[in-house]
């Protein structure tokens, strides 16, 4: 066998360790501060981390099922991949913020490495794979799905192993096996893959069937058996998948039909708009940090080219399916109606435009093929663009999206309640109702057994185990509260009646970036009597 000459090897090796150098870089990027950026613990991860808790140390949720499939919340029920990946965790590591964030930078660690290998696997250029890497690993849209403790990341992986599965132009029987087991899992990821996948199962069938693929059917057994599963468990427990989404789909005021019709377009436009994807993104700090959209801009131009390769490739099954599942992606998203364009909810459509936009790279290549000083050029110009907004990006990351973040992740609650729990002592402790669930956050922070047996009673018994109790400031008086006894507010109570004495406070975190930026106080806790 002839020897790789060495200058080959040495090129080989420097193309493999600049990939392992941002891959590192990435991974680091994910999990250093998950507790700091953003701050605070929003009650939906307050909820999965509970759950997750006493799931891993006594086998059933808070509210005494054994081993759910689904984790009933407030108003809504969990999706149980993420809740038995944190599970995983507690079992031996404390719950803290950090740990319950940290399976969402294992599933953006895994949504990098899939949809880098799906480049690698769609054009065999190693300038394209690395940027792609780069690419996905510092698309904004993924980095705040990566570093907070939300079910999504969970469906964004395995959607993004899919379709890594069937990047090939024909994909193996085995690969479509595998890929329909992965979809499968997928529905159990997040709410609006229940709509989504089975739509991608079809497109499955169409763009390969027709094609008489070998193998294609292979991905929809597993498909169905999820379903199947699904419609066991909705038919066993009625309303309990549905009750979330009647409650903020488009009809759910009863509008007149022409009504519904219109609020679905204006919202399925809206995911493709320059504003969502590029300017502005989700305008809820919690999905995006306001400071650009969902994709970096540098993906734009790789976009509308990817969009021309497919209408020149559309005859291939592959590129059918892409452009087909882009399309259906956000139609979940799209029947809802509070918070459009809604970044999680929309999600599912991020591993296929990461595809298209690699296809548009490569597509560019070809272009320019022969002409390699234009091709240098155009690399570099998308390499400095990349680099410099996500610099930009990452940087406001840590300086100043904390500041800005923190009045929506609940910031201080945990804190403010620990704080409580020490200056009370045996005394009683008030909760102001203005507080964001905060009897979750209460069994977070303090870590309560859950019933041992299925139980339909709320929080409310658990709280006066602690010695807690929910309440109206409006209404303290009548409780005619102890001499010690502790309150704590949220930045919306107009403050303490008479005879409470302030005891602590809990700020946001300050703007490394602009030092003038406020620090509002977002909780206060009190004492009685002094």
């Amino acid at each position: 066998m002839k020897a790789e000459p060495a200058a080959d090897r040495l090129h080989r090796r420097l193309w493999v360790g600049a990939i392992t150098l941002l891959a590192a870089m990435v991974a680091v990027r994910n999990v250093v501060d998950l507790s700091g950026s953003p701050p605070g613990l929003y009650v939906d991860e307050a909820s999965i981390g509970y759950n997750a808790w006493t799931i891993a140390h006594f086998g059933v949720d808070e509210h005494g099922i054994h081993f759910p499939l689904f984790f009933q919340a407030f108003g809504e029920y969990k999706n149980p991949i993420y809740v038995y990946a944190v599970a995983a965790l507690v079992r031996f590591l404390p719950l803290t913020v950090a740990v319950e964030r940290f399976p969402a930078a294992l599933f953006g660690g895994a949504v990098v490495g899939f949809l880098t290998a799906a480049a690698w696997r769609l054009t065999g250029s190693r300038v394209i794979t690395i940027g792609t890497l780069a690419l996905v690993g510092f698309t904004p849209w993924l980095v705040i799905e990566s570093r907070v403790g939300f079910e999504t990341i969970s469906m964004v992986a395995l959607l993004s192993a899919a379709l890594w599965c069937l990047s090939s132009r024909t994909p193996t029987p085995r690969q479509f096996g595998i890929a329909g087991v992965l979809l499968a899992f997928a529905i159990y990821g997040y709410t609006t893959a229940r709509l989504e996948i089975i739509l991608i199962a079809i497109v499955i069938a169409i763009a390969w069937g027709l094609a008489k693929a070998a193998g294609w059917w292979r991905a929809l057994i597993p498909v169905a058996a999820g379903y199947a599963v699904l419609g066991a468990y909705s038919l066993l427990n009625p309303g309990a998948l549905t009750g979330r989404f009647a409650a903020i789909s488009i009809w759910a005021d009863g509008a007149p039909l022409s009504v519904v019709v219109d609020r679905f377009l204006a919202n399925y436009l809206s995911y493709f708009s320059p504003s969502f994807l590029f300017i502005q993104g989700d305008a809820n700090p919690r999905q995006n940090t306001e400071i650009g959209g969902m994709l970096l801009w540098v993906t734009a131009p790789l976009l509308i080219a990817g969009v021309l390769v497919c209408w020149r490739r559309r005859h291939e099954p592959l590129v059918r399916f892409l452009v087909a599942a882009i399309l259906l992606a956000p139609i979940a998203a799209a029947l809802t109606n509070n918070g459009t364009p809604h970044a999680l909810r929309s999600s599912g459509m991020f591993p296929f435009l990461v595809v298209l936009a690699v296809l548009g790279a490569d597509g560019i290549r070809g272009a320019l093929a022969g002409r390699s000083g234009a091709g240098r050029a155009v690399a570099g110009g998308i390499a400095v663009a990349l680099a410099a907004q996500a610099v930009l990006y990452t940087v406001d990351l840590y300086a100043a999206y904390p500041n800005r973040a923190a009045p929506f992740f609940d910031t201080g609650e945990v804190a403010a309640i620990t704080t409580a729990r020490e200056l009370a002592g045996s005394h009683r402790i008030y909760l102001s109702d203005t507080l964001d669930q905060p009897y979750i956050e209460v069994f977070f922070a303090s870590l309560p057994p859950p019933p041992p047996e299925p139980q339909t009673d709320d929080a409310t018994p658990g709280l006066a185990a602690l010695g807690m109790q929910v309440i109206s400031v409006a209404v303290i008086g009548s409780e005619h509260p102890a001499a010690g006894d502790v309150l704590v507010l949220s930045e919306y109570d107009p403050g303490p009646p008479s005879g409470w004495t302030l005891a602590a406070v809990e700020r946001g975190p300050a703007n490394l970036v602009d030092a003038s930026a406020p620090r509002p106080i977002i909780e206060s806790v009190y004492r009685f009597g002094g």
